[in-house]
């Protein structure tokens, strides 16, 4: 199909209702022999904080910065990165919005910048509103409960016709945490359940279960294993299906990873692996129509090396080397491929972490995929991980992100686009069980091989009141715009969005 043809097609998808609007995308996806991949799924690789052995750990990662001192071992510092990312990834907020979040699986960011120097206002520990948990002997049981009613102002995401709705949710979750010594157990189950007043086809139902188990053994190495099943929804902030499509979209995920880390002197390495498996559901029409995306279902197998060397207790450089297999279980269509690949990137930089002063990550490298058929053609690029935090004083940080990622696309008649974001976040502790937050990011998808691009604009903010320990109010307001420019041009869209949840917590 020409590019005056697919322009054509884009505006009629405009001009249309949102139930046509999304049938007319699946049958361009379809005409250009393109599958999308992004899954907006926290995996290996996501951001990781490093904390004492007995903390909580807060997200997986096999990369956590180094984190020595002159007086004490390698290891009892670096021993507690584990993950939890189960709870953040069906959390109850209105991240199906966030321009930060991932439409891929991330790629693996070396993250770990906290070496003990700083503590954010996030992460400031409150004991007076603080859960306690359960005490289960060797065990401590955090669970915790979130409802809460919203509004959107465009349920389905289109640019004309919009109708907003109503919605309320319902999030509970349980953590259980070991309180050994050594080693450490870690089970986690959330669920996130949003059901709209008009439209029940926007209806979600999401969960993550998630086990994780470290073996210490000896001073030096550890060995960590983790397994989870989870049931997602898209994010429509992505170049890769039609965002119409997209917050309609359901998809499973099986994933199992094992890790290793070695620690000594002031040099650590790791490798780890780690094996996902995508199914996504048919797409539900408001009509009741199915659109089928069998032609999506993946594995992706990947391995990470990583080799981390710290100059002094407050600054390191890393090296780290990915390989990635994805590998599509049918063909796109009857007699042609689907777009297995081979993927690989190298990524170097630093972790800092300078007492009352900032921290962070910073890595530069070079990203190729390599697609399997000769229809998709291979693309290559430069690569770019940053998170840096700045603390002006203790009562607020300052965040900023970028990223510049290769993501696959079936939009129009591209395979493939960079994907670069940039996010800035502001979290400032008001009164001691008040704080609010502001945020910003802006995302922009290059369309390899076409002049399309697309840009997303996200202002956010909120606050987070804490009543006592087992209760607190979060408030969150957001506002999110998408454009396109160039053929083929896809759909625009506007929305507002807020939402107003209470907190039970043990």
């Amino acid at each position: 199909m020409s590019g005056s043809r697919c322009a054509a097609s884009s505006v009629a998808v405009r001009r249309q209702s949102p139930e046509a609007v999304a049938m007319a995308w699946a049958a361009v996806a379809s005409r250009r022999l393109r599958s999308a991949s992004a899954v907006g799924a926290r995996t290996m690789g996501a951001d990781v904080l490093t904390t004492q052995r007995r903390d909580p750990p807060s997200s997986t990662s096999v990369n956590s910065g180094i984190n020595i001192t002159m007086k004490t071992s390698f290891r009892r510092l670096l021993i507690g990165c584990v993950a939890a990312s189960a709870l953040q990834v069906v959390a109850p907020t209105i991240a199906h919005a966030q321009i930060e979040a991932s439409p891929l699986i991330p790629a693996t960011l070396p993250d770990g910048f906290d070496k003990g120097r700083n503590v954010s206002v996030t992460e400031r520990p409150r004991p007076d509103y603080d859960p306690l948990g359960v005490n289960l002997g060797g065990f401590t049981l955090f669970p915790k409960v979130d409802t809460g009613i919203g509004y959107t102002s465009n349920v389905y995401l289109t640019d004309n016709n919009k109708e907003g709705d109503g919605f309320v949710v319902f999030n509970p979750a349980a953590r259980l945490r070991s309180e050994w010594n050594r080693h450490q157990v870690q089970l986690n189950a959330a669920g996130a359940f949003r059901r709209f007043f008009n439209n029940s086809v926007r209806n979600e139902d999401s969960y993550n279960l998630a086990a994780l188990g470290r073996l210490d053994v000896g001073d030096a190495l550890t060995v960590t294993g983790e397994a989870q099943f989870a049931q997602q929804f898209e994010t429509p902030i992505t170049g890769d299906v039609a965002s119409s499509l997209a917050v309609l979209s359901q998809y499973k995920r099986d994933f199992l990873s094992l890790r290793g880390q070695y620690g000594v002197g002031q040099g650590r390495l790791m490798l780890a692996a780690d094996r996902s498996h995508f199914a996504f559901d048919p797409i539900r029409l408001p009509s009741g129509t199915a659109i089928d995306q069998e032609n999506r279902d993946r594995t992706l197998t990947r391995v990470t090396a990583q080799a981390e060397y710290a100059f002094t207790p407050s600054i390191s450089a890393y090296g780290q080397l990915s390989y990635g297999d994805t590998d599509y279980d049918t063909l796109l269509l009857p007699n042609v491929a689907n777009r297995d690949s081979d993927s690989y990137r190298f990524i170097a930089g630093t972790n800092f972490d300078l007492s009352a002063l900032v921290r962070g990550t910073i890595g530069v490298g070079y990203a190729q995929r390599n697609y399997k058929s000769p229809l998709y053609k291979d693309v290559d690029g430069l690569s770019i991980e940053a998170k840096v935090e700045y603390f002006p004083s203790e009562l607020t940080t300052f965040g900023l992100g970028l990223r510049r990622v290769i993501e696959d696309s079936n939009i129009g008649n591209t395979n493939a686009y960079f994907d670069n974001r940039g996010s800035l976040r502001v979290d400032h502790e008001l009164l001691r069980n008040l704080i609010l937050n502001a945020i910003a990011e802006y995302a922009q998808q290059d369309f390899i091989g076409s002049t399309r691009k697309t840009t997303f604009y996200r202002g956010a903010g909120g606050a987070r009141y804490l009543i006592n320990r087992l209760l607190g109010l979060q408030l969150q307001l957001s506002y999110i715009k998408r454009d396109t420019t160039g053929e083929d041009l896809g759909q625009q869209f506007d929305e507002f969005r807020g939402q107003l949840t209470l907190v039970v917590q043990r």
